[in-house]
């Protein structure tokens, strides 16, 4: 009777990741078999000519010296910006300790539209800082004029990407043993000799690893580029096959330039793979904090502290609250100083006459609204079936969570071109529209829900389900009595992130969607494509505010038990 059971337990873990590992064959795979094709395929048939002209032309190696460039003075640029404040985390107790550490998990939740709006707000030359410096220094002509040039594509990378950097290598660095450092000390070298010769050494394969993570984001960054670069001078590959694909309905040159992102990309994963594998050899790590843990004694110490707290509440929070605080601001005329007011929202809710985009501005939060609740509610269950079958296979196991993870090896540009390219050969209505959208932003959302999802399932002690089946319930009984109610919370956790992730989707909409198609990012750009910031800065909000409950939940979650 036994061996039954455990028979029809192997089966049951057996059968059941094979629906969703079919749909996600179709959802990644069909795409990216369309884009690839269109590379290859002209009208005489299979041919190398348009990766030959793509690669041979003087415009396109431009453009991928610039996307190489630009990504690596990026995370040169957050590595500069993290180290200090990981240095700080890692070595001292303070005040703002906990406040910089709550505020550099902002940018991990919010969208790239949401950056580029906040940084058009914040450091624009109408912007709030610039503002505050005219009026401090009675200054006549805006000070800062960064926007839309290569220093801002460097300023809102740093903003979106150096929290990463910081919270991994900071991590790393408290969790040293601090044996090494002391008896540095002991034998009389000073901090800087025992910083540059035994701490940095030991920390290099964290600041790699982070850094490669880093660079990865930066060379596939899209809506920064697309905005904040100012025009073709700065142009990436990422935006270079949008404009491809929909500007000039070239799709074939686009299909060419994703192969040179879809390599790129898939080294940097690997390399990125590979440090993780050498970071977890490289030292043991402590399940406590580092010992004698310090507070900055020295006035150096203090005032360094003081400053990176004040920098990084201004650098994070002043960009995000700039877009709600111009939310609530209009004039009554042109000339006019604006003040508060509610206009912008009661055009959205279509109390008041919109005009503009602001006409859309409503259903594009419907069509959003929509989009993402359809898109958390096929994930999860996707998702959780991968997770299950991961967690019962072992040594198989490592090939499916690779197998899940599958889609973050290509850009979301790239998906929405492999959707935009399908739409063109079904020629559906505006719901088949629709549902590619949803269906490109379920590959893109899939690989963190199951981030979510799996690390709660392994902790799960296999005496439960051993137990169940012991006492006569059946595998598909202990999965829904057992299983999932102690998934609950991790449920709940990836469902959330998948509906953030489908509201504040940029990338791949633009590529993918019609001008019939609105989302609210969509609306968003086309706002400030149209230079109504106050506008832009309402949805912006509502942005915002799904943020912020994905972070609550996030951070709840941590605090909780996930349901057990």
């Amino acid at each position: 009777m036994r061996e039954d059971k455990n028979l029809q337990y192997k089966r049951f873990y057996r059968v059941m990741p094979l629906p969703s590992t079919m749909v996600l064959l179709l959802l990644f795979f069909v795409p990216l078999f369309f884009t690839l094709s269109s590379a290859f395929f002209t009208e005489q048939g299979f041919s190398f000519s348009r990766i030959a002209g793509v690669f041979t032309d003087p415009y396109t190696q431009r453009i991928m010296l610039f996307t190489l460039l630009q990504a690596t003075l990026s995370t040169l640029a957050s590595l500069l910006v993290a180290l200090p404040g990981a240095y700080l985390i890692a070595t001292y107790s303070f005040r703002g300790k906990r406040l910089i550490l709550a505020l550099s998990a902002i940018p991990f939740v919010i969208p790239s539209i949401l950056v580029v709006l906040g940084f058009v707000i914040f450091f624009g030359n109408n912007g709030f800082l610039n503002r505050i410096l005219m009026a401090l220094f009675e200054l006549e002509e805006p000070p800062l004029s960064i926007l839309y040039s290569f220093p801002a594509i460097i300023l809102a990378h740093t903003f979106y990407n150096f929290p990463i950097i910081m919270s991994l290598v900071s991590s790393y660095w408290e969790h040293m043993d601090g044996n090494c450092e002391t008896a540095s000390y002991t034998l009389g070298a000073t901090k800087a000799k025992t910083f540059f010769s035994i701490t940095l050494p030991r920390l290099l394969p964290a600041i790699i690893s982070a850094a490669s993570l880093v660079f990865l984001f930066c060379f596939n960054s899209f809506a920064i580029i697309l905005v904040l670069g100012g025009g073709p001078q700065y142009t990436t590959m990422e935006v270079e096959i949008y404009r491809q694909a929909r500007m000039l309905g070239q799709s074939g040159s686009a299909a060419a330039l994703s192969l040179f992102s879809i390599l790129v990309t898939s080294i940097l994963l690997l390399w990125y793979n590979s440090t993780q594998k050498r970071l977890a050899r490289s030292e043991t790590y402590r399940n406590s904090n580092r010992l004698n843990e310090k507070k900055p004694a020295t006035l150096f110490g203090k005032l360094l502290a003081l400053l990176y707290t004040v920098a990084s509440f201004l650098f994070i929070l002043g960009p995000i609250a700039s877009v709600v605080v111009r939310s609530f601001m209009a004039s009554s005329s042109r000339s006019s100083a604006e003040t508060f007011s509610l206009k912008w929202y009661r055009q959205l809710l279509s109390l008041e006459r919109a005009t503009g985009h602001m006409n859309s501005a409503l259903q594009a939060l419907s069509n959003s609204l929509l989009i993402a609740l359809l898109v958390a509610l096929c994930t999860v269950p996707l998702a959780l079936t991968l997770s299950a079958a991961i967690r019962r296979k072992e040594k198989k196991g490592s090939m499916l969570e690779l197998f899940g993870m599958l889609p973050m090896t290509v850009s979301s540009v790239i998906i929405g071109l492999g959707y935009y390219l399908i739409s063109a050969k079904i020629r559906g209505g505006l719901l088949t529209s629709y549902s590619l959208v949803v269906l490109a932003h379920m590959v893109i959302a899939i690989p963190f829900v199951l981030r979510t999802i799996l690390p709660e399932y392994r902790k799960i002690p296999d005496s439960y389900i051993h137990s169940s089946l012991t006492l006569g319930a059946g595998p598909l009984r202990t999965f829904l009595l057992i299983e999932l109610p102690l998934l609950r919370g991790a449920m709940f956790t990836g469902a959330i992130f998948a509906f953030a992730l489908s509201m504040g989707e940029f990338n791949a909409t633009l590529t993918l969607a019609n001008s019939s198609i609105v989302t609210l990012p969509i609306v968003m750009y086309r706002l400030i494509g149209s230079y109504n910031f106050q506008g832009a800065c309402a949805l912006g909000t509502i942005l915002i505010a799904v943020c912020a409950i994905v972070f609550i939940a996030s951070e709840l979650a941590k605090g909780g038990n996930h349901g057990r």
